[in-house]
């Protein structure tokens, strides 16, 4: 059996579509669980009245994309789940994805659907083959709004995207559930590096489609979230000498940083990051700990999965030529020491 854990915060008119499209599907052996985050646009409502089949949790406040994946999580276990798979609100599911995600399924793979962006319709260009990973813990939509048609073969990526993951129940319960501390953004990445530090794989499965209605979005609070969770997953995840490695470059980045957000507005939001940081510290090395035990496979084994470079276009950068070209000079310099 395979649990749908949908996590709705005021997506009414994008999650009925969604339901709508899950209804399609051709894989039956399905149960669809969705957590409420305290919604007050009528979305809860609606879904109750139009979808009595789906099993509703009803959270009492907003408690971000963490939590409230991790309570549906825990109902899909409770439920005998095999496997997970977490979907956004905001996206359509292809009417044979669930079918092709089961038949490649394997108890020590994350599966991916090929990802594409729905702009008012369905198109062909994808939203993500898969995220990428730089080394100081950035991480975005790879091979963003490039043609789906480039992509027809099962293949190992170096990150799933949170929008649609499809997960063995196996996995969740030897590595754990998503960070919490996090709330939102960043929490995909950490839960799917825990796994490929633990010895699993990670696989895009293009056969496999769905649609995201994905709209990149610049905020102060995504910025100190995106920001803070960054180090947190670095903190969490890298053995000791891959950080000594990285803590020149990492402070350099972070003093630029600082810079840069004086001039666009966000310098106190980027002032609540180090604070909020070290309040989450004793937590994170506590999590570290329990991370590195279960640890199989050594970051050098796994440093083939970064990146050295931002390149993507919704990101901008001041003098994006010099701050790429900084980064990749020092990666290629300290790579053959990790």
């Amino acid at each position: 059996m395979i649990a749908i854990i949908i996590v709705g915060f005021n997506n009414k008119k994008d999650i009925l579509q969604c339901f709508s499209s899950i209804q399609k599907l051709t894989y039956k052996n399905y149960k669809i669980i969705f957590v409420d985050n305290h919604s007050q646009d009528g979305s809860l409502e609606s879904i109750k009245k139009k979808y009595p089949e789906v099993v509703v949790i009803e959270n009492k406040e907003n408690y971000g994309f963490a939590k409230g994946s991790n309570i549906g999580i825990q109902k899909a276990l409770d439920l005998g789940a095999d496997y997970i798979f977490l979907l956004n609100p905001d996206t359509i599911v292809d009417k044979d994805c669930l079918r092709i995600l089961r038949e490649n399924a394997d108890q020590k793979t994350i599966l991916q659907p090929l990802i594409l962006l729905y702009d008012k319709k369905k198109t062909n260009l994808v939203n993500t083959a898969g995220n990428f990973l730089h080394y100081l813990g950035f991480s975005y939509c790879g091979n963003y709004k490039e043609k789906a048609a480039k992509f027809d073969k099962k293949k190992e990526i170096p990150l799933a995207s949170g929008a649609a993951m499809f997960i063995p129940a196996q996995i969740i319960k030897n590595i754990g559930f998503f960070d919490e501390k996090f709330f939102m953004y960043n929490e995909d990445v950490d839960f799917c590096w825990r796994a490929r530090i633990a010895g699993y794989s990670i696989k895009l499965l293009p056969q496999a489609k769905i649609w995201h209605k994905y709209e990149f979005s610049k905020n102060k609070n995504k910025f100190f979230y995106v920001e803070r969770n960054r180090l947190l997953f670095l903190v969490k995840n890298f053995q000791v000498k891959t950080l000594v490695l990285i803590l020149p470059i990492l402070l350099i980045h972070e003093f630029v940083g600082y810079l840069h957000s004086l001039k666009s507005g966000w310098f106190f939001s980027r002032l609540k990051v180090p604070w909020s940081f070290l309040t989450l510290l004793s937590d994170a090395l506590k999590k570290r700990s329990q991370i590195q035990k279960k640890r199989k496979i050594p970051d050098c084994l796994l440093k083939k999965y970064w990146i050295a470079q931002i390149d993507f276009s919704e990101i901008e950068i001041s003098d994006q030529k010099i701050y790429n070209s900084l980064m990749k000079g020092f990666w290629w310099t300290i790579r053959p020491f990790i």
